[in-house]
């Protein structure tokens, strides 16, 4: 996870100066996320001071885009929000984030704390014994990250959390700080070491 959030950031054309949002159903997507973030993507093209990268999973890349397209919003114009089916460089991506909404699978989960990356969990619904929504609380109560649930989100809950969290810089970075704590980015060193 050693890519600079300078580099990072050039690499989606975007400016160091604002906050950057991350957003990630995981490889396959999240249909949900997706959905709410039409209207997310919708109030920040007319709010540039936050930029955003959405990650759609591939299945859902032109259905979302359609559906971003419906709502009259031309990305091209926009400059401030990347849609991409899928990234083959996710700690790239984290280094550039200052804030990331994604599932609470284990892997996210590991990702967003070795690299310390505040979050909005939004736990897969049908994961086996509700681990998801078991991780997300976890996260939030250790104060990494604020959960909302699948069941309750919309575009207008997710703009609210985004917007509280965005604009409360000191509360972003202790959630970063806390999220940092509870990684563990030279895992695989130390079990090599223990072999």
């Amino acid at each position: 996870m050693g890519a600079s959030r300078e580099e990072a950031l050039a690499s989606f054309h975007f400016d160091p100066a604002k906050k950057t949002v991350l957003v990630s159903g995981g490889s396959q997507g999240a249909r949900s996320i997706n959905r709410a973030m039409i209207g997310v993507i919708a109030h920040y093209v007319a709010h540039p001071e936050v930029q955003i990268l959405h990650v759609t999973g591939r299945g859902d890349y032109e259905k979302t885009l359609g559906e971003i397209r419906a709502a009259g919003i031309d990305l091209a114009a926009a400059g401030n929000i990347v849609v991409r089916p899928y990234l083959y460089d996710m700690p790239q991506a984290l280094a550039a984030a200052d804030l990331a909404v994604f599932r609470a699978g284990a892997l996210g989960i590991a990702e967003l704390t070795a690299r310390g990356v505040p979050a909005v969990l939004v736990p897969y619904p049908y994961a086996a014994a509700n681990h998801q929504e078991q991780n997300a609380r976890a996260m939030a109560r250790a104060g990494a990250a604020q959960m909302i649930l699948d069941k309750d989100l919309t575009a207008a809950r997710l703009l609210s959390v985004l917007a509280e969290l965005l604009h409360e810089e000191s509360r972003l970075k202790r959630m970063g700080e806390n999220s940092r704590a509870l990684g563990s980015p030279q895992a695989a060193e130390e079990i090599a070491a223990l072999v």
